[in-house]
Protein backbone atom coordinates (compact mmCIF):
# COMPACT_ATOMS: atom_id res chain seq x y z
CA UNK A 1 0.00 0.00 0.00
CA UNK A 2 0.81 3.28 -0.50
CA UNK A 3 2.88 5.28 2.27
CA UNK A 4 1.90 8.49 2.52
CA UNK A 5 4.78 9.09 5.11
CA UNK A 6 7.74 8.04 3.27
CA UNK A 7 6.58 9.85 -0.09
CA UNK A 8 5.78 12.93 2.13
CA UNK A 9 9.06 15.19 3.00
CA UNK A 10 8.32 17.84 5.20
CA UNK A 11 10.44 21.53 5.73
CA UNK A 12 11.74 21.99 9.17
CA UNK A 13 13.23 25.42 9.80
CA UNK A 14 14.00 27.68 7.26
CA UNK A 15 12.74 26.85 3.53
CA UNK A 16 16.28 27.29 1.19
CA UNK A 17 15.80 28.45 -2.56
CA UNK A 18 15.04 25.66 -4.61
CA UNK A 19 17.56 23.84 -6.57
CA UNK A 20 18.37 25.00 -9.95
CA UNK A 21 18.05 28.99 -9.20
CA UNK A 22 21.97 29.37 -8.79
CA UNK A 23 24.01 29.96 -11.97
CA UNK A 24 27.16 27.33 -12.00
CA UNK A 25 30.30 28.94 -11.09
CA UNK A 26 33.63 29.53 -12.83
CA UNK A 27 34.52 25.99 -11.86
CA UNK A 28 31.09 24.16 -12.38
CA UNK A 29 32.58 21.98 -15.78
CA UNK A 30 34.98 20.19 -13.30
CA UNK A 31 32.34 17.40 -12.84
CA UNK A 32 32.37 15.91 -16.10
CA UNK A 33 29.31 13.75 -14.96
CA UNK A 34 26.65 15.90 -14.29
CA UNK A 35 23.58 14.22 -12.31
CA UNK A 36 19.58 15.18 -14.04
CA UNK A 37 17.68 17.32 -11.37
CA UNK A 38 15.74 14.66 -9.13
CA UNK A 39 12.07 15.34 -9.40
CA UNK A 40 10.70 16.81 -6.36
CA UNK A 41 7.82 15.14 -4.05
CA UNK A 42 4.55 16.73 -4.16
CA UNK A 43 3.58 17.71 -0.69
CA UNK A 44 0.20 15.45 -0.28
CA UNK A 45 0.01 17.24 3.28
CA UNK A 46 -1.96 19.88 1.63
CA UNK A 47 -4.49 17.61 0.82
CA UNK A 48 -7.57 17.01 3.88
CA UNK A 49 -7.70 13.69 4.61
CA UNK A 50 -10.95 12.85 2.56
CA UNK A 51 -8.92 13.95 -0.53
CA UNK A 52 -5.97 12.38 0.09
CA UNK A 53 -7.49 8.67 0.32
CA UNK A 54 -8.95 9.01 -2.97
CA UNK A 55 -5.31 9.86 -4.15
CA UNK A 56 -3.48 7.32 -2.33
CA UNK A 57 -6.42 4.71 -3.34
CA UNK A 58 -6.62 5.70 -7.07
CA UNK A 59 -2.60 4.96 -6.59
CA UNK A 60 -2.79 1.89 -5.19
CA UNK A 61 -5.80 -0.08 -7.28
CA UNK A 62 -5.20 2.13 -10.50
CA UNK A 63 -1.41 2.88 -10.65
CA UNK A 64 -2.22 6.18 -11.50
CA UNK A 65 0.91 8.48 -10.98
CA UNK A 66 0.80 10.35 -7.48
CA UNK A 67 2.33 13.80 -9.18
CA UNK A 68 -0.29 14.18 -12.20
CA UNK A 69 -2.86 12.80 -9.63
CA UNK A 70 -2.53 15.70 -6.66
CA UNK A 71 -1.45 18.85 -9.52
CA UNK A 72 -4.81 17.66 -11.34
CA UNK A 73 -7.11 17.51 -8.16
CA UNK A 74 -5.92 20.62 -6.84
CA UNK A 75 -6.37 22.66 -10.53
CA UNK A 76 -10.03 21.09 -10.39
CA UNK A 77 -11.18 21.71 -6.77
CA UNK A 78 -9.43 25.32 -7.54
CA UNK A 79 -11.69 25.88 -10.75
CA UNK A 80 -14.70 24.26 -9.29
CA UNK A 81 -14.32 27.48 -6.37
CA UNK A 82 -13.95 29.88 -9.23
CA UNK A 83 -14.97 33.17 -8.15
CA UNK A 84 -17.27 32.24 -5.16
CA UNK A 85 -14.14 32.42 -3.04
CA UNK A 86 -10.99 35.12 -2.75
CA UNK A 87 -8.49 36.32 -0.67
CA UNK A 88 -6.89 39.93 0.60
CA UNK A 89 -3.48 39.87 1.29
CA UNK A 90 -2.70 43.50 1.33
CA UNK A 91 -5.40 46.62 0.77
CA UNK A 92 -4.85 46.52 -3.06
CA UNK A 93 -4.29 42.89 -3.51
CA UNK A 94 -6.87 40.54 -3.90
CA UNK A 95 -6.82 37.55 -5.49
CA UNK A 96 -8.67 34.67 -6.52
CA UNK A 97 -7.89 30.93 -7.35
CA UNK A 98 -7.14 31.06 -10.78
CA UNK A 99 -4.13 28.24 -11.92
CA UNK A 100 -2.49 27.33 -14.89
CA UNK A 101 -1.06 23.75 -15.02
CA UNK A 102 0.44 21.34 -17.67
CA UNK A 103 1.80 17.92 -16.90
CA UNK A 104 4.90 16.79 -18.50
CA UNK A 105 5.83 13.28 -19.50
CA UNK A 106 6.64 10.75 -22.50
CA UNK A 107 3.87 9.69 -24.72
CA UNK A 108 1.99 6.63 -22.45
CA UNK A 109 3.55 7.65 -19.01
CA UNK A 110 -0.21 7.94 -17.44
CA UNK A 111 -0.95 11.69 -17.48
CA UNK A 112 -4.66 11.09 -18.99
CA UNK A 113 -6.04 8.97 -16.73
CA UNK A 114 -5.74 11.21 -13.48
CA UNK A 115 -6.50 14.08 -15.40
CA UNK A 116 -9.86 12.98 -17.15
CA UNK A 117 -10.69 11.35 -13.18
CA UNK A 118 -10.15 14.96 -11.90
CA UNK A 119 -12.29 16.88 -14.23
CA UNK A 120 -14.90 13.96 -14.67
CA UNK A 121 -17.38 15.53 -11.84
CA UNK A 122 -17.52 18.91 -13.37
CA UNK A 123 -18.02 17.15 -16.71
CA UNK A 124 -20.97 15.16 -14.90
CA UNK A 125 -22.21 18.69 -13.83
CA UNK A 126 -21.81 20.33 -17.36
CA UNK A 127 -23.68 17.07 -18.81
CA UNK A 128 -26.62 17.96 -16.45
CA UNK A 129 -26.74 21.76 -17.63
CA UNK A 130 -26.66 20.73 -21.13
CA UNK A 131 -29.87 18.81 -20.73
CA UNK A 132 -31.73 21.42 -18.67
CA UNK A 133 -30.02 23.86 -21.57
CA UNK A 134 -31.39 22.17 -24.44
CA UNK A 135 -35.19 22.09 -22.74
CA UNK A 136 -34.96 25.94 -22.13
CA UNK A 137 -34.19 26.27 -25.77
CA UNK A 138 -36.94 24.64 -26.91
CA UNK A 139 -39.49 26.33 -24.70
CA UNK A 140 -37.69 29.52 -25.95
CA UNK A 141 -37.96 28.54 -29.75
CA UNK A 142 -41.20 27.71 -29.52
CA UNK A 143 -42.13 31.18 -27.82
CA UNK A 144 -40.33 32.74 -30.54
CA UNK A 145 -43.06 31.61 -32.96
CA UNK A 146 -45.84 32.56 -31.16
CA UNK A 147 -47.26 35.78 -32.01
CA UNK A 148 -48.32 38.19 -29.21
CA UNK A 149 -52.08 36.69 -29.56
CA UNK A 150 -50.28 33.29 -28.93
CA UNK A 151 -48.53 34.20 -26.53
CA UNK A 152 -51.12 35.80 -24.45
CA UNK A 153 -53.32 33.05 -25.16
CA UNK A 154 -51.07 30.42 -23.43
CA UNK A 155 -49.69 33.00 -20.55
CA UNK A 156 -46.31 33.34 -21.90
CA UNK A 157 -44.33 37.02 -21.59
CA UNK A 158 -44.27 39.45 -24.25
CA UNK A 159 -40.84 39.39 -23.96
CA UNK A 160 -38.13 36.44 -22.81
CA UNK A 161 -34.45 36.13 -22.48
CA UNK A 162 -32.62 33.35 -24.61
CA UNK A 163 -31.23 30.99 -22.57
CA UNK A 164 -27.53 31.02 -21.86
CA UNK A 165 -25.63 27.92 -21.67
CA UNK A 166 -24.21 27.28 -17.77
CA UNK A 167 -20.71 24.89 -17.87
CA UNK A 168 -17.68 24.52 -15.85
CA UNK A 169 -15.41 23.04 -18.14
CA UNK A 170 -14.59 24.80 -21.96
CA UNK A 171 -12.61 22.62 -24.71
CA UNK A 172 -13.11 24.82 -27.39
CA UNK A 173 -9.83 26.29 -27.57
CA UNK A 174 -10.80 29.63 -29.61
CA UNK A 175 -10.17 32.55 -27.40
CA UNK A 176 -13.87 34.10 -28.45
CA UNK A 177 -15.59 30.84 -27.44
CA UNK A 178 -14.02 30.66 -23.99
CA UNK A 179 -14.63 34.65 -23.74
CA UNK A 180 -18.34 33.73 -24.31
CA UNK A 181 -18.66 30.91 -21.92
CA UNK A 182 -17.12 33.37 -19.08
CA UNK A 183 -19.48 35.58 -19.97
CA UNK A 184 -21.83 33.42 -19.48
CA UNK A 185 -20.50 31.38 -16.19
CA UNK A 186 -19.54 34.68 -13.96
CA UNK A 187 -18.18 31.93 -11.79
CA UNK A 188 -15.43 30.96 -13.86
CA UNK A 189 -14.39 28.36 -16.49
CA UNK A 190 -11.75 25.81 -16.75
CA UNK A 191 -9.61 24.87 -19.93
CA UNK A 192 -9.32 21.27 -20.13
CA UNK A 193 -6.96 20.14 -22.85
CA UNK A 194 -5.66 16.46 -22.71
CA UNK A 195 -3.22 17.89 -25.57
CA UNK A 196 -2.23 21.56 -24.29
CA UNK A 197 -0.81 22.16 -27.71
CA UNK A 198 -4.26 22.11 -28.94
CA UNK A 199 -4.93 25.39 -27.17
CA UNK A 200 -1.07 27.34 -27.79
CA UNK A 201 -0.81 26.59 -31.22
CA UNK A 202 -3.68 28.19 -32.11
CA UNK A 203 -2.35 31.35 -30.68
CA UNK A 204 -1.91 33.82 -33.08
CA UNK A 205 -3.22 31.95 -35.71
CA UNK A 206 -6.51 34.22 -36.17
CA UNK A 207 -5.91 36.46 -33.81
CA UNK A 208 -2.10 38.34 -33.28
CA UNK A 209 -3.39 39.54 -29.59
CA UNK A 210 -4.64 36.11 -28.73
CA UNK A 211 -1.53 35.12 -26.10
CA UNK A 212 -2.29 38.36 -24.54
CA UNK A 213 -5.46 37.34 -23.38
CA UNK A 214 -4.25 34.73 -21.65
CA UNK A 215 -1.61 36.99 -19.72
CA UNK A 216 -4.08 39.09 -18.37
CA UNK A 217 -6.90 36.61 -17.78
CA UNK A 218 -3.79 34.59 -15.22
CA UNK A 219 -4.43 38.16 -12.70
CA UNK A 220 -8.21 38.12 -13.28
CA UNK A 221 -8.12 42.15 -13.99
CA UNK A 222 -11.32 43.23 -15.79
CA UNK A 223 -10.95 43.94 -19.54
CA UNK A 224 -12.78 44.17 -22.93
CA UNK A 225 -13.13 42.18 -26.02
CA UNK A 226 -15.09 43.03 -28.88
CA UNK A 227 -16.29 39.79 -31.05
CA UNK A 228 -15.98 40.07 -34.49
CA UNK A 229 -18.43 37.81 -35.82
CA UNK A 230 -21.42 39.63 -34.29
CA UNK A 231 -19.69 43.08 -33.02
CA UNK A 232 -20.80 42.55 -29.81
CA UNK A 233 -18.52 43.94 -26.84
CA UNK A 234 -17.79 42.05 -23.96
CA UNK A 235 -16.87 43.38 -20.55
CA UNK A 236 -15.98 40.66 -18.40
CA UNK A 237 -15.43 42.89 -14.29
CA UNK A 238 -14.37 39.36 -12.79
CA UNK A 239 -12.71 36.88 -15.40
CA UNK A 240 -12.03 33.61 -14.04
CA UNK A 241 -10.29 30.93 -16.10
CA UNK A 242 -8.10 28.05 -15.08
CA UNK A 243 -6.32 26.10 -17.66
CA UNK A 244 -5.07 22.69 -17.00
CA UNK A 245 -3.97 19.90 -19.91
CA UNK A 246 -0.62 18.09 -20.76
CA UNK A 247 2.80 18.28 -23.05
CA UNK A 248 5.44 16.36 -24.14
CA UNK A 249 9.31 17.65 -22.61
CA UNK A 250 10.68 17.79 -26.42
CA UNK A 251 7.30 19.84 -26.77
CA UNK A 252 8.51 22.23 -24.15
CA UNK A 253 11.09 24.18 -25.75
CA UNK A 254 8.50 25.06 -28.50
CA UNK A 255 5.24 25.88 -26.20
CA UNK A 256 7.29 27.42 -23.21
CA UNK A 257 10.56 28.98 -24.62
CA UNK A 258 11.92 31.98 -26.33
CA UNK A 259 9.49 35.11 -26.26
CA UNK A 260 7.07 32.91 -23.87
CA UNK A 261 9.79 32.94 -21.17
CA UNK A 262 10.68 36.41 -21.68
CA UNK A 263 7.11 37.99 -21.53
CA UNK A 264 6.25 35.74 -18.05
CA UNK A 265 3.83 33.09 -19.89
CA UNK A 266 6.04 30.34 -19.44
CA UNK A 267 6.37 31.19 -15.55
CA UNK A 268 2.17 31.49 -15.15
CA UNK A 269 2.21 27.89 -15.78
CA UNK A 270 2.88 25.51 -13.22
CA UNK A 271 4.61 22.70 -14.53
CA UNK A 272 4.90 18.98 -12.89
CA UNK A 273 7.59 16.75 -14.19
CA UNK A 274 7.54 13.51 -12.34
CA UNK A 275 10.56 10.37 -12.86
CA UNK A 276 8.58 7.65 -14.85
CA UNK A 277 10.90 5.27 -16.54
CA UNK A 278 8.14 2.74 -17.46
CA UNK A 279 4.45 2.79 -18.58
CA UNK A 280 2.26 2.06 -15.64
CA UNK A 281 0.79 -1.06 -14.59
CA UNK A 282 -2.19 -2.92 -14.44
CA UNK A 283 -3.65 -4.11 -11.76
CA UNK A 284 -6.96 -7.15 -11.15
CA UNK A 285 -7.78 -5.58 -7.63
CA UNK A 286 -10.90 -3.41 -8.17
CA UNK A 287 -11.22 -0.33 -6.14
CA UNK A 288 -13.27 0.41 -2.80
CA UNK A 289 -17.07 0.97 -3.88
CA UNK A 290 -17.48 5.29 -3.33
CA UNK A 291 -13.88 6.57 -3.74
CA UNK A 292 -14.73 8.36 -7.08
CA UNK A 293 -17.97 8.92 -5.47
CA UNK A 294 -16.88 10.84 -2.56
CA UNK A 295 -14.80 13.00 -5.17
CA UNK A 296 -17.94 13.75 -7.07
CA UNK A 297 -19.76 14.59 -3.80
CA UNK A 298 -16.74 17.00 -2.42
CA UNK A 299 -17.13 18.80 -5.70
CA UNK A 300 -20.51 19.10 -5.98
CA UNK A 301 -20.16 20.74 -2.60
CA UNK A 302 -18.11 23.41 -3.41
CA UNK A 303 -20.23 24.34 -6.70
CA UNK A 304 -22.70 24.20 -4.62
CA UNK A 305 -21.89 27.22 -2.13
CA UNK A 306 -23.24 30.21 -4.15
CA UNK A 307 -21.31 33.60 -3.55
CA UNK A 308 -23.03 36.76 -1.83
CA UNK A 309 -24.93 39.35 -3.65
CA UNK A 310 -24.37 43.44 -3.44
CA UNK A 311 -27.41 45.82 -3.03
CA UNK A 312 -27.71 45.64 -6.94
CA UNK A 313 -28.13 41.63 -6.99
CA UNK A 314 -24.55 41.04 -8.87
CA UNK A 315 -22.58 37.91 -7.60
CA UNK A 316 -19.54 39.20 -5.26
CA UNK A 317 -17.25 37.03 -3.40
CA UNK A 318 -16.66 35.00 -0.33
CA UNK A 319 -13.09 36.76 0.97
CA UNK A 320 -11.10 35.75 3.18
CA UNK A 321 -8.45 37.54 5.19
CA UNK A 322 -5.25 36.59 6.52
CA UNK A 323 -4.71 36.05 10.21
CA UNK A 324 -2.30 38.18 11.88
CA UNK A 325 0.01 34.34 12.59
CA UNK A 326 -0.07 33.66 8.45
CA UNK A 327 0.62 37.16 7.36
CA UNK A 328 3.74 36.74 9.46
CA UNK A 329 4.66 33.47 8.27
CA UNK A 330 4.35 34.38 4.38
CA UNK A 331 6.26 37.62 4.75
CA UNK A 332 8.85 35.40 6.28
CA UNK A 333 9.12 33.35 3.04
CA UNK A 334 9.20 35.91 1.21
CA UNK A 335 12.37 37.75 2.85
CA UNK A 336 14.06 34.35 3.48
CA UNK A 337 13.80 32.53 0.62
CA UNK A 338 11.60 34.26 -2.88
CA UNK A 339 13.64 37.25 -2.28
CA UNK A 340 17.20 35.52 -1.42
CA UNK A 341 16.19 33.34 -4.92
CA UNK A 342 15.80 36.69 -7.11
CA UNK A 343 19.04 38.63 -5.55
CA UNK A 344 21.43 34.95 -6.58
CA UNK A 345 20.33 35.24 -10.50
CA UNK A 346 20.55 37.34 -13.19
CA UNK A 347 18.58 35.37 -15.27
CA UNK A 348 14.82 37.11 -16.27
CA UNK A 349 13.25 33.61 -16.48
CA UNK A 350 14.10 33.10 -13.30
CA UNK A 351 13.25 36.30 -11.53
CA UNK A 352 9.88 36.07 -13.90
CA UNK A 353 9.60 32.50 -11.91
CA UNK A 354 10.01 34.20 -8.55
CA UNK A 355 6.88 37.00 -9.06
CA UNK A 356 4.40 34.60 -10.41
CA UNK A 357 5.37 32.00 -6.88
CA UNK A 358 4.65 34.95 -4.75
CA UNK A 359 1.29 35.07 -6.74
CA UNK A 360 0.70 31.31 -6.80
CA UNK A 361 1.25 31.36 -3.05
CA UNK A 362 -1.42 33.65 -2.07
CA UNK A 363 -3.77 31.40 -4.52
CA UNK A 364 -2.54 28.29 -2.47
CA UNK A 365 -3.25 29.77 0.75
CA UNK A 366 -7.37 30.47 -0.71
CA UNK A 367 -7.16 27.05 -2.43
CA UNK A 368 -5.89 25.09 0.75
CA UNK A 369 -8.02 27.09 3.14
CA UNK A 370 -11.01 26.29 1.74
CA UNK A 371 -9.99 22.70 0.58
CA UNK A 372 -10.31 21.73 4.64
CA UNK A 373 -12.40 23.71 5.38
CA UNK A 374 -14.86 21.87 2.79
CA UNK A 375 -13.86 18.61 3.98
CA UNK A 376 -14.31 19.35 7.62
CA UNK A 377 -10.92 20.31 9.15
CA UNK A 378 -11.02 23.88 10.15
CA UNK A 379 -12.62 27.10 9.40
CA UNK A 380 -13.10 29.27 6.12
CA UNK A 381 -13.26 32.61 7.55
CA UNK A 382 -9.63 33.22 7.46
CA UNK A 383 -6.19 31.73 6.41
CA UNK A 384 -4.43 30.09 9.25
CA UNK A 385 -0.69 29.12 9.91
CA UNK A 386 -1.30 25.85 9.24
CA UNK A 387 -2.78 26.83 6.01
CA UNK A 388 0.40 29.27 5.17
CA UNK A 389 2.77 26.25 5.49
CA UNK A 390 1.35 23.91 3.68
CA UNK A 391 1.32 26.90 0.66
CA UNK A 392 4.93 27.50 1.55
CA UNK A 393 5.51 23.73 0.84
CA UNK A 394 3.71 23.56 -2.25
CA UNK A 395 5.52 26.78 -3.44
CA UNK A 396 8.52 25.08 -3.07
CA UNK A 397 7.67 22.12 -4.97
CA UNK A 398 7.00 23.92 -8.53
CA UNK A 399 10.46 25.95 -7.85
CA UNK A 400 11.71 23.16 -7.63
CA UNK A 401 9.73 21.55 -10.34
CA UNK A 402 10.34 24.37 -12.46
CA UNK A 403 14.37 23.72 -12.27
CA UNK A 404 13.98 20.10 -13.59
CA UNK A 405 11.90 21.55 -16.55
CA UNK A 406 14.60 24.32 -17.42
CA UNK A 407 16.66 21.46 -18.62
CA UNK A 408 14.20 20.42 -21.40
CA UNK A 409 13.74 23.89 -23.05
CA UNK A 410 17.37 24.91 -23.09
CA UNK A 411 18.02 21.81 -24.32
CA UNK A 412 15.18 22.44 -27.58
CA UNK A 413 17.00 25.53 -27.85
CA UNK A 414 20.55 24.41 -28.06
CA UNK A 415 19.11 21.65 -30.92
CA UNK A 416 18.28 23.75 -32.68
CA UNK A 417 21.37 26.22 -32.60
CA UNK A 418 24.46 24.02 -31.34
CA UNK A 419 25.36 23.34 -34.77
CA UNK A 420 25.59 26.94 -35.65
CA UNK A 421 27.52 27.35 -31.93
CA UNK A 422 29.96 24.48 -32.70
CA UNK A 423 30.38 25.90 -36.31
CA UNK A 424 31.81 29.27 -34.73
CA UNK A 425 34.30 27.47 -32.62
CA UNK A 426 38.31 26.30 -33.66
CA UNK A 427 38.78 22.74 -33.46
CA UNK A 428 39.99 22.97 -29.86
CA UNK A 429 38.54 25.60 -27.72
CA UNK A 430 37.98 26.71 -23.94
CA UNK A 431 34.78 26.99 -21.89
CA UNK A 432 35.24 30.92 -22.16
CA UNK A 433 35.61 31.05 -25.75
CA UNK A 434 32.33 28.63 -25.83
CA UNK A 435 30.34 31.05 -23.67
CA UNK A 436 31.30 34.00 -25.49
CA UNK A 437 30.05 32.16 -28.94
CA UNK A 438 26.98 31.24 -27.17
CA UNK A 439 25.76 34.41 -25.60
CA UNK A 440 26.24 36.16 -29.50
CA UNK A 441 23.25 33.48 -30.62
CA UNK A 442 21.18 34.06 -27.52
CA UNK A 443 22.31 30.79 -25.41
CA UNK A 444 23.01 31.42 -21.56
CA UNK A 445 26.22 30.97 -19.78
CA UNK A 446 24.20 28.18 -17.75
CA UNK A 447 22.86 26.35 -21.14
CA UNK A 448 26.60 26.35 -22.69
CA UNK A 449 27.98 24.53 -19.65
CA UNK A 450 25.44 21.72 -19.29
CA UNK A 451 25.94 21.00 -23.24
CA UNK A 452 29.51 20.98 -22.44
CA UNK A 453 29.25 18.51 -19.69
CA UNK A 454 26.19 16.32 -20.86
CA UNK A 455 24.79 17.41 -24.25
CA UNK A 456 27.64 17.57 -26.67
CA UNK A 457 29.50 14.28 -25.62
CA UNK A 458 28.28 12.91 -29.37
CA UNK A 459 30.45 16.35 -30.73
CA UNK A 460 32.93 17.15 -28.39
CA UNK A 461 35.24 15.66 -25.92
CA UNK A 462 37.29 17.23 -22.93
CA UNK A 463 41.05 17.69 -22.86
CA UNK A 464 41.41 18.79 -20.19
CA UNK A 465 39.56 21.38 -17.26
CA UNK A 466 37.98 23.81 -19.39
CA UNK A 467 39.12 22.71 -22.69
CA UNK A 468 37.49 20.82 -25.11
CA UNK A 469 38.18 19.82 -28.80
CA UNK A 470 35.59 18.32 -31.76
CA UNK A 471 35.26 15.14 -32.27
Amino acid sequence: MFNTYSYNKRFHGPLAAGCGLVEEDNNSDTNNSAQPIAAPSFPLDVFPGKILDIIVSLNEYENYNIDFMAASFFTVFAAAMGNTWSVRFMTGWVSRPIIYMVLVGSPSCGKTPPLQQAVTPLLKLDGEYDRIYCKEMEAYRKWERMSAKQREKNALPDEMKMPQRKCHVVVDSTIEAMIGAMRDNPRGVLIYKDEIDTLLSNFNRYNGSDESYFLSLFSGIPFKYSRKSNSEHIFLSNPYCSIIGSTQPGRLCEQFGGKRMMNGFSSRFLKVYPEINEMPSWSDTSMPEGILEEWERIIRKVVGIDPPTDQEGKADSIELPFSHGAKLRVISWKDEVNNMAYSVTDSDSVRALCGKLETYLIRFCLVIQVMRGICGESGMNEIDEKTAELAIMLTEYFRNMESRIAPEIDAGILNNRFTMLLGNLRDSFTTFQAVAEALKLGISESSVKRFLRNGGRDFIMKESHGRYRKI
